[in-house]
């Protein structure tokens, strides 16, 4: 591992999140000279970090100006939070600054084939298969990177070029990237994340970054239903495969209308059936669908995909069971913070549902989710945060027949009026369509109040 870029170089770790504290662990082992730079000015104090560094003395610039001298530095290291378009990184980048991030590092110094999967929603649960794929083949030792696996530099010096490493990519992380994974996986392109990018159209070319770069000796998996990433087929030289769960598709794999799951690379195998899974939902069969392509270029037999596949029961806060409560059935689906996951969450159901619904802004229209939820079987929507108002001008727009309810002020309340107006066989779901920050510190936050909140039903 060559680390002759950072010597003698004035070094700036911009944001001080996990990803950040996982590089200055690296930094502070091989010597290598760092300021951290942070909003927060409380975050010294309080923050993990200095007790996973210790005897190291943490040099750290922090407040509202913490951006003012960016410029005098050679290299910074940009957590995913702090926007790649912000103009004093832009400012720094012209002055000669190299701007780079733990993602763009890691890179650069892993020696084994990275399997990269983004998408607007599901990537987590498609990086989690894949990762279970192969290791219950027992070919692969795999490491689970990213938001759901462990920080990239924890794992850096362990790696060797017979490993595989499963990453799961966001926009953030993918906004300059300037390489791409051997294998790239696009779940699916909606619009999100206009809090934090510009445009939609910035936001769609992050996405770009994950094809780029590929060569012929490449791979990318491409969800065929959203013309977003279908476009994206025409990036790069990889190898491409498409999935879709609408129809049928000769060389990758499809859901067929009865909800199993075929791959068609060199013949058509089944790998499962909708009724054999722990997952619910149409959109995990996509999610399955994608994985299984990875396992069958990787040379996993069909009877392991379909076995790893089969016990796989997901993530926490995606569609996730809670209990049962006199006849009502409780999912969390706080990790939903855009109208697209909550729509696929919702198709998943054809019993009676209370839906609750909003939080705090992302630029997000729910034109879309209003018709798809006049057409359902949702009974009844209950309204929460800053994001209510604009819910229910969308619902009352469509002319959706159904109880629109404001929720109440706090967690417990809003599972209260949910559970009171829900039929019985019915399920409240709560799959929010929006950011948490409002009354939540973040969707993990989110989902953990509600479980807490249902088991006390």
């Amino acid at each position: 591992m060559d680390l002759e870029k950072f010597e003698a170089k004035k070094i700036a770790l911009l944001g001080f999140g996990i990803e950040n504290i996982s590089v200055a662990k690296f930094f502070i082992k091989h010597g290598v000279d760092f300021t951290i730079l942070d909003r927060e000015d409380d975050q010294l104090d309080n923050f993990e970090g200095q007790k996973l560094i210790d005897g190291y003395q943490l040099k750290f610039i922090a407040g509202k100006d913490y951006l003012r001298d960016l410029s005098n530095y050679d290299i910074v290291v940009r957590s995913p939070g702090v926007p790649y378009l912000t103009k004093e990184i832009q400012d720094a980048k012209s002055a000669g600054c190299e701007i780079t991030s733990s993602t763009k590092l890691f890179f650069d110094f892993c020696p084994a084939k990275i399997i990269g999967v983004t998408g607007t929603k599901g990537k987590g649960t498609t990086a989690s298969l894949i990762s279970e794929i192969l290791i219950k083949s027992q070919n692969y030792r795999v490491y689970l990177v990213g938001n759901i696996g462990l920080p990239s530099f924890d794992i850096i010096e362990a790696l060797k070029p017979s490993d595989t490493v499963v990453f799961e990519l966001s926009s953030f992380q993918l906004q300059d990237m300037e390489k791409s994974p051997q294998i790239a996986v696009v779940v699916n392109l909606a619009d999100d994340h206009l809090d934090y990018h510009q445009t939609i159209e910035e936001y769609r070319a992050t996405k770009q970054n994950i094809l780029k770069y590929q060569t012929a000796d490449d791979f990318a998996v491409i969800n065929w239903d959203y013309p977003e990433s279908r476009k994206l087929g025409g990036y790069g030289g990889a190898k491409k495969y498409y999935f879709s769960s609408k129809e049928k598709i000769a060389d990758g794999a499809y859901v067929d209308p009865r909800g199993d799951v075929i791959l068609t690379i060199g013949g058509e195998e089944k790998v499962c059936s909708q009724s054999e899974l722990k997952l619910i939902g149409r959109h995990n069969l996509e999610n399955i669908a994608s994985a299984a392509i990875i396992g069958k270029i990787l040379a996993v037999p069909t009877k392991i995909i379909s076995e790893a596949v089969r016990i796989f029961d997901g993530l926490p806060h995606r569609l996730e069971f809670v209990r049962a409560v006199d006849g009502l059935k409780f999912y969390n689906d706080s990790f939903s913070t855009n109208p697209t996951p909550t729509i696929a969450a919702i198709k998943s159901f054809d019993t009676p549902i209370s839906i609750i619904l909003g939080g705090s802004e992302k630029g997000a229209d729910f034109s879309e989710l209003a018709e798809v939820i006049k057409s359902s079987t949702v009974k009844n929507v209950i309204v929460i945060g800053i994001e209510g108002p604009r819910i229910r001008q969308a619902l009352v727009g469509s002319g959706a027949k159904l109880n629109i309810i404001n929720g109440g002020k706090n967690i417990e309340s809003i599972v209260e009026i949910a559970t009171r107006n829900t039929e019985n066989g019915g399920v409240v779901l709560f799959s929010p369509a929006c950011a948490s920050f409002d009354m939540f510190k973040n969707y993990k936050d989110r989902g953990e109040k509600f479980k807490a909140a249902v088991r006390k039903l």
